[in-house]
């Protein structure tokens, strides 16, 4: 059974892998493994699936040593301090619950779909409503100005849900500019 991959010189394996010669010099002087070694008059030899599982181990290693300060070792009293962070993170976040200062962004995200839903409820009455009279009014400055009270209606209904939905807390004027 032959092994994978297959025996290439420097200019081949720089071809290969697509980098320069150079490169594969500094491959080799931080030890890439080869088949022969080059002198005068013979080339390197490199054998491609080493060369591969090399690059592939090294690249796996340059990733573990940045995290390693993350996931590496770490003292009793760091550990102690990194807990007491979260903690407090934790408890500053229950405070703002509870004073409601926060949305929780399953609430909002289920009341903006609410919102939505109306929306698109009112807005196809509004279209069946237009549909339904516009053929028996008299020109576009009627029938725009009717399109325009039907939508600000299907708008306005939307509204009043998201205001159910969040409370007294959230009231919006007719200039739709939120108000305390």
């Amino acid at each position: 059974m032959s092994k994978p991959g297959q025996r290439v010189n420097r200019a081949e394996l720089a071809d290969l892998f697509g980098v320069s010669l150079p490169t594969v010099d500094a491959w080799v002087r931080d030890g890439c493994p080869f088949a022969e070694k080059g002198a005068k008059g013979r080339e390197w030899a490199f054998a491609t699936a080493d060369v591969h599982r090399w690059l592939v181990d090294r690249a796996v290693a340059d990733v573990a040593a940045g995290y390693e300060g993350e996931i590496g070792v770490i003292t009793a009293d760091e550990a102690k301090r990194r807990k007491a962070v979260a903690d407090a993170v934790v408890a500053e976040i229950k405070a703002d619950e509870a004073l409601n200062e926060v949305v929780n962004r399953h609430e909002a995200a289920a009341d903006v779909a609410g919102f939505c839903i109306s929306l698109r409820t009112g807005l196809s009455n509004a279209v069946a409503k237009i549909a339904g009279r516009a053929a028996a009014m008299t020109g576009a400055p009627e029938i725009q100005a009717m399109a325009e009270k039907e939508i600000n209606q299907a708008f306005d209904a939307a509204r009043d849900e998201l205001v159910k939905a969040w409370g007294a807390g959230l009231a919006i004027g007719q200039d739709d500019e939120p108000r305390a």
